[in-house]
């Protein structure tokens, strides 16, 4: 049987477990995730990734990948509303200002403050339309924005949104905006399959004034090069594992009761395992050596155990695991989540290729 999270971090498993135990009525009633959140910084998490020097630690990308892992073990709403928090606070530690950094990286590493980004209209939501979806325009003080930011995750219960808009030249910038700025519209969350508990939901900019002071990056063309993360980076394919994961040890446990299951549990097993090692070398030294472990590459495998690992567990759990509140379910529709989170051109092509695959049926 696979244990059920990696570290041994005993503070870390103490909030890990508290999170576990909230997540089915988080699920349920589409709760936004305050309490996990709290276990979170309680637990120092809230710190990581940040300069000593601003209250944070800074972790290896290993240990990083552990939190992700098993805090999406846990609960795949939290973990990803921490990826969307980390993803801001990554951003503001990458940027050139001091200034910047020093008036907003204390808070975030205290947790007393909730930062969220909406960069996707930069990279692939809304590309197909031919304009930007959020336009600025600098003046002698700043910068006005205006426009729609979609996939705003947690947006009701940010303080701070990381976002991005095109200049008339064609460049890009990345600015930090208080969401309590005059001309931030806060829309409503979005239903979705899963995780609407993540309060994701859309932004409107009308003629919103944003200092200087508050840029991030840029104005260069791409900006969303600069500063890593983004569309098909490692997290999305370390939390898409996570969820595997849990899938994998749920069948796991059903196949010690059922010996027609320990095949393909074990099979399963093996997979996973080789995909989480190829994900560690990926974050190391190593990487060079390996130059095929691709985040296309990684991001590929990792959806495609996600969606087959559930369904394995849902076709294990039988007619009790179609049941509304039951862990396969849950798992099922949370595993659809990769087909469209930050999913690649690419890595959905090749899942398209691997749907439309005829299977051997005599095998």
């Amino acid at each position: 049987m696979l244990s059920e999270y990696i570290t041994n971090n005993q503070v870390y498993l103490r909030a890990f477990q508290q999170i576990a135990e909230k997540a089915q009525i988080t699920d349920l009633e589409n709760l936004w995730p305050a309490q996990q959140l709290q276990c979170l910084t309680d637990a120092g998490i809230s710190a990581l990734g940040i300069p000593e020097i601003y209250g944070g630690r800074l972790v290896t990308e290993q240990e990083m990948a552990h939190v992700y892992l098993d805090c999406t073990s846990a609960c795949l709403t939290t973990s990803f509303v921490l990826s969307q928090r980390n993803a801001a606070v990554q951003r503001i530690v990458a940027c050139q200002s001091e200034q910047l950094k020093q008036r907003l990286l204390p808070g975030l590493a205290a947790g007393e403050h909730f930062a969220t980004v909406g960069i996707s209209h930069l990279s692939s939501s809304g590309q197909h339309l031919g304009k930007p979806m959020v336009v600025a325009r600098e003046t002698e003080l700043g910068y006005v924005l205006s426009g729609m930011v979609p996939w705003v995750t947690g947006a009701i219960h940010a303080d701070l949104l990381v976002t991005g808009a095109t200049l008339e030249d064609g460049r890009q910038i990345l600015l930090a905006i208080e969401t309590n700025t005059e001309g931030v519209e806060l829309g409503k969350p979005v239903s979705m399959l899963s995780l609407t508990c993540s309060a994701t939901g859309n932004m409107h900019l009308n003629e919103v004034f944003v200092p200087h002071e508050n840029l991030v990056a840029g104005p260069v063309e791409n900006v969303m090069k600069s500063g890593g993360g983004g569309t098909g980076s490692l997290t999305t394919s370390l939390i898409a594992t996570g969820v595997a994961r849990r899938a994998i040890r749920l069948l796991s446990e059903e196949a010690d009761l059922r010996e027609d299951l320990q095949t393909q549990s074990n099979q399963l097993i093996a997979e996973m395992t080789e995909v989480l090692n190829d994900l560690e070398i990926a974050q190391s030294d190593s990487a060079c050596h390996q130059p095929e472990l691709t985040p296309q590459n990684l991001r590929t495998r990792s959806n495609s155990l996600v969606l087959r690992a559930s369904q394995a567990y849902l076709t294990a759990a039988k007619g009790r695991g179609f049941v509304l509140g039951h862990a396969a379910e849950r798992t099922v529709r949370e595993s659809m989540f990769f087909l469209v989170w930050s999913c690649p051109q690419p890595v959905a092509q090749a899942a398209m290729r691997e749907f439309a695959c005829s299977p051997n049926w005599q095998s």
